[in-house]
């Protein structure tokens, strides 16, 4: 059975199931194969995920903006008017939320995988998980990173 891409138009109701179930949703997509995740980047992702990242990742919107590569006043207009990202966005939000993803199958609990991907690593320069992910080659350091910890390496 194939997974629904778990970024539909955005709407009220979607926003509201997002924050309820944010760690499933999240989840949903390390399970999704390259070319549904490809469809929901050029669909465009849900602006709702922006205050789901930050609210469950506590995240203040200058710490999103980097990760992003959206103004804080862009993201505030986004998710007020419930507008779909842009490619660019959408890319990074994906590239963003599958590492979050991938953090969550190994460390199986919120607050656990919030600490790692926010607490500064020494094979990371010192710099958080998360924050290296502003681009591809940082997250795919921090992809490698974690499918080392999944195999025994210690965090």
């Amino acid at each position: 059975m194939a997974l629904a891409i778990p970024v539909p138009a955005p709407e009220a109701a979607h926003a509201a199931d997002l924050a309820q179930s944010f760690w499933q949703r999240a989840a949903e997509l390390g399970a999704l194969d390259e070319q549904q995740r490809m469809a929901a980047i050029e669909r465009g992702w849900s602006s709702s995920w922006l205050a789901a990242l930050r609210q469950h990742l506590h995240l203040k919107p200058v710490e999103l903006e980097p990760l992003l590569a959206l103004s804080e006043a862009t993201m505030a207009r986004r998710t007020r008017e419930q507008v779909a990202l842009d490619l660019v966005a959408s890319e990074r939000l994906d590239r963003l939320v599958e590492v979050i993803s991938m953090a969550y199958g190994v460390f199986e609990q919120p607050a656990s995988t919030e600490a790692w991907l926010k607490a500064p690593h020494p094979l990371l320069r010192q710099i958080t998980p998360l924050q290296h992910c502003r681009t591809a080659i940082g997250a795919g350091q921090v992809r490698r990173l974690l499918q080392a910890l999944e195999q025994g390496a210690p965090a």
